[in-house]
């Protein structure tokens, strides 16, 4: 038992983008939750490509692996129908 984490056995569906939102879910990760990250399908979270603007160079694709360590992930089309996906 002193081996769990605070979070352990939380489970976390984060569909966040932009910084705040996988931060905060990075923490939950970090105590033990057990995050899923869900991303469009495509191009993915919008936050994956902030890397490439002029004033981030190469800071903000290390920004983006470290909002996402210990966190699952999958895509995601929630502008789908329900009776589109059966």
């Amino acid at each position: 038992m002193a081996d769990e984490n605070i979070f352990s056995g939380l489970k976390v569906v984060d569909l966040a983008s932009f910084i705040a939102g996988p931060g905060a879910a990075t923490i939950l990760s970090d105590y033990g939750a057990d995050v899923i990250k869900v991303e469009p399908p495509g191009s993915g979270d919008p936050h994956r490509h902030t890397f490439q603007l002029p004033h981030s160079p190469g800071r903000g694709k290390l920004r983006r692996h470290l909002d996402n360590r210990n966190k699952r992930g999958m895509s995601l089309d929630l502008n789908r129908r329900t009776r589109d996906l059966f």
